[in-house]
């Protein structure tokens, strides 16, 4: 892939930012530590924009380790892996052949400078895997770095800014970092293009990160995931001659694969349409019993997209009883039938007839079915004209 350079030097060489000696040394002991590894570990979320679906969970390991310190200048050898996990189960999301879905930065060198008031981070990285299964090398130059002081604890702020064209078209992000040292802590907002896996459109990735400075002190769960899948990140990057020879291998036109396990079980297209289907059968029969049995036990309903949400198996609603209650017949029947991934969109025609009345409606409309693992009906949105249909009857 190309070099992508991004940012630069662009506020005024007599910015003041609230830099001096000590301020520049505590923000390097902070962020890279004084000379042995230090680790950051994050855990966050990763949510849809506009409406703040929950897309993942995000899980994070950053290890620096600081290789000169000048008066004005230091430099740094680090490392990142990016884990994104389900946000129910917290399982790691994986490729249809198993592969993790990750970001990786096998080596990032990371040089800053102290120019009067300001701070400038001049970094190089590689990141990846992309779409296609190749890792790109990212030159980052940033100087909108603030600090702040309050008592015995000291504020560092800033953000990043960049758009990159890929394959598929620009990509945008800004990330801003919040720190603070007593504690050493560190929170990120990525507002930005979604990763490729979540599909198209921006989202928000929210992280808080603490500072290991051992990595036996590390959570357990994230050692095992390193031992197992991705050992190269027990540390930072030794040297230049690391650095050179993973340039070299993941530039390449065979780049190392993201680690994998057995592929997961993921409910089959056929299981879709049969769930689906029988949600129709049932509605038409009336069968409420049945009907509830394939939804799973914290399945919600919006019917239509518009009103209030509702759990289905919700025992104080009684949804589907009361519908049958007040409906004699709610027969829909499926048009068309387009399933993807886990879900199915369902077009249909409908008619109804009140109990209380001889008068039998025709209406139609589209539901979405989201099918869970177990093959059981997690959401359904429908879209349909509820006032118009209630008026006819």
């Amino acid at each position: 892939m190309e070099i992508v350079t991004l940012g630069g030097k662009t506020a005024p060489a007599t910015a003041d930012h609230g830099f001096d000696a000590e301020t520049f040394r505590q923000f390097i002991s902070f962020d890279v530590g004084d000379g042995d590894a230090i680790f950051w570990h994050s855990v966050g979320k990763l949510y849809r924009q506009p409406g703040g679906e929950i897309i993942a969970d995000v899980e994070a390991l950053v290890s620096n380790r600081l290789v000169r310190m000048g008066e004005d200048d230091a430099e740094a050898l680090c490392r990142t892996i990016v884990i994104y996990r389900d946000p129910q189960t917290g399982r790691i999301l994986q490729e249809a052949d198993g592969r993790h879905i990750i970001r990786e930065y096998p080596y990032i060198i990371a040089r800053f400078q102290h120019e009067g008031g300001r701070l400038v981070i001049d970094t190089e990285g590689l990141s990846g895997p992309h779409a296609d299964g190749h890792y790109g090398l990212a030159k980052v130059m940033n100087d909108k770095v603030f600090v702040q002081r309050s008592g015995d604890t000291t504020f560092f702020y800033w953000t990043l800014y960049g758009q990159v064209d890929t394959p598929i078209g620009k990509v945008w992000f800004n990330e801003s970092y919040n720190g603070s040292t007593e504690p050493d802590v560190m929170v990120m907002n990525r507002y930005g293009t979604l990763p490729a896996f979540a599909g198209m459109g921006d989202g928000l990735m929210q992280t808080s990160a603490r500072r290991f400075d051992s990595y036996s002190e590390l959570p357990e769960h994230l050692r095992d995931y390193v031992r197992e899948h991705a050992p190269s990140h027990r540390q930072p990057p030794a040297d230049g001659d690391e650095i050179a020879r993973l340039k070299a291998e993941y530039m390449g036109e065979t780049p190392p694969a993201a680690p994998r396990s057995a592929a997961p079980e993921r409910v089959s297209e056929e299981q879709i349409r049969e769930v689906v289907g029988s949600y129709f059968s049932c509605l038409r029969r009336m069968d409420v019993d049945r009907l509830l049995e394939l939804f799973d036990e914290a399945a919600m309903s919006w019917d239509p997209v518009g009103t209030p949400p509702m759990r289905v198996r919700d025992k104080s609603t009684n949804y589907f009883r009361v519908l049958s209650n007040i409906f004699e017949k709610m027969a829909l029947t499926e048009d068309d039938v387009f399933v993807a991934g886990g879900e199915a969109a369902v077009r249909w025609r409908g008619e109804a007839k009140l109990r209380s009345k001889q008068t039998e409606v025709a209406f139609e409309g589209v539901s979405v079915f989201e099918v869970n693992d177990d093959g059981l009906i997690q959401s359904v949105k429908s879209y349909w004209d509820k006032a118009s249909l209630m008026s006819s009857l």
